[in-house]
């Protein structure tokens, strides 16, 4: 296959540009639900948009901008449906588990890893491409 004047051959600059884009892609997404091992603490320290918390009757619920006043939790629950639901407050005592989003270190070395991969392999494309097309 030759190029007219018309198209050219990939360059490679474009490869890498496409090579960082997805690697960054795959690395912001390297995050989870998982448990905190201080609540108190994290919440008051972190600030954090959601978490999940479970109440000790069993209730599971995603709490909006939670934050302690003493030993009071408060914030907006989630309705199932998803919409943001109406400001709640009850005993912190009353909690026995809290969930955040957090760093996924595992998901994140195969995310990199896997981009890595992808990229090279997308590079030995184009340079294979480029290199018959000149021959």
């Amino acid at each position: 296959m030759r190029y007219g004047s018309a198209a050219k051959p990939p360059r490679l600059s474009s490869v890498a540009f496409a090579g960082a884009a997805l690697l960054s892609v795959f690395a912001a997404g390297c995050t989870s639900m998982s448990p905190v091992k201080q609540p108190e603490n994290y919440i008051e320290s972190q600030q954090p948009k959601v978490v999940r918390i479970t109440r000790s009757n069993g209730s599971k619920f995603l709490m909006v901008g939670a934050r302690l006043n003493g030993d009071t939790l408060m914030g907006f629950v989630e309705t199932p449906g998803g919409a943001v639901g109406e400001f709640t407050e009850f005993p912190f005592g009353d909690v026995t588990r809290v969930e955040a989003q957090q760093y996924a270190h595992g998901k994140t070395v195969l995310a990199i890893l896997g981009g890595v991969l992808g990229w090279a392999a997308l590079t030995a494309i184009v340079i294979h491409q480029v290199t018959a097309v000149k021959n």
